[in-house]
């Protein structure tokens, strides 16, 4: 790719996902205008404060991130073409995309997504994101097991450990479409659905739960008439209650105009994942008590 062209592909994605900005990095002063040491992350576009730093704390302007991640995709041919912010630009995330897949009875739309942020939080990180396509839910899923690289890194290793990532990544997106298949495949039991109740809610499903707060109750109801929605669509197996899951927190448990950071780093991200770790060790011991069994 030319520098041109590089360029041009940049500039075209920032435009396209509205971070065509910049920030800056200034020091913060006391009420009587003794400087600190902290220092402050404004955009340049509107002066929004995104996030207190120190001294030793490097910024990595979105062109750097979008030149970064157009070349690295490159690289292992995909494509960054979509992406924008959250609240506010503290974080910003850019995403390839990946193959359709059919799972139960829809369509997955999935995504690579490169996750960073402007308010000091996070270095840079990868993820999937998945969306069902016949009722729009949607589960996010960091993978905090990659070493993240920091923004401090050169050009040429950002773009290296980028692509190490990317490839990384994908992998673990098939090892994800792997587990909804069988989610897929297996019948929904009671027991299942308490344990994920229980996981999230963290209350016993066995006992009374009209001792439970008026708010928890109307959650556990909404989740439940979420889970029967998701059976009438897919069917009564385990993925149709974990589409139960991100339906809630995708259409129920949050406003709409708050829905993306909510699943990426909210609380929808938190219940959607407590409740695939949970079905899939629920599923993982079903499997180890079939081979005790015959064997």
């Amino acid at each position: 790719m030319t520098e041109q062209l590089l360029f041009e592909k940049t500039f075209d994605l920032l435009d396209k996902t509205g971070l065509n900005w910049t920030v800056n990095k200034l020091p913060l002063f006391s009420g009587t205008g003794l400087k600190t040491q902290s220092f402050g992350i404004f955009r340049n576009d509107n002066e929004d404060w995104l996030g207190t730093v120190g001294n030793r704390y490097e910024i990595m302007q979105n062109k750097d991130l979008a030149e970064t991640l157009v070349k690295a995709a490159e690289g292992i041919d995909i494509k960054m073409d979509r992406g924008g912010m959250l609240d506010d630009g503290k974080k910003v995330f850019l995403q390839a995309e990946l193959p359709d897949e059919y799972i139960g009875k829809s369509n997955v739309k999935r995504l690579i997504t490169a996750l960073s942020s402007h308010d000091g939080s996070s270095s840079i990180g990868f993820g999937s994101s998945n969306t069902v396509v016949v009722c729009q839910n949607t589960f996010y899923r960091a993978y905090g097991e990659l070493q993240k690289f920091r923004h401090t890194e050169s050009a040429a290793r950002r773009i290296e450990l980028a692509m190490h990532d990317l490839r990384v990544t994908m992998n673990y997106d098939d090892r994800l479409m792997t587990n909804f298949k069988k989610m897929a495949d297996v019948q929904l039991e009671d027991d299942i659905v308490a344990r994920v109740m229980k996981k999230i809610f963290d209350v016993d499903m066995d006992k009374d739960t009209k001792d439970l707060s008026t708010r928890k109750q109307n959650q556990i109801r909404a989740l439940g008439i979420s889970t029967q929605k998701s059976q009438y669509e897919q069917g009564k197996t385990v993925w149709a209650l974990f589409n139960g899951v991100t339906h809630y927190t995708t259409h129920v448990a949050t406003k709409p105009e708050n829905r993306e950071e909510y699943i990426m780093t909210g609380g929808g991200y938190k219940t959607n994942n407590i409740a695939f770790n949970e079905i899939m060790k629920w599923i993982e011991e079903r499997e180890a008590d079939k081979v005790l069994v015959t064997a």
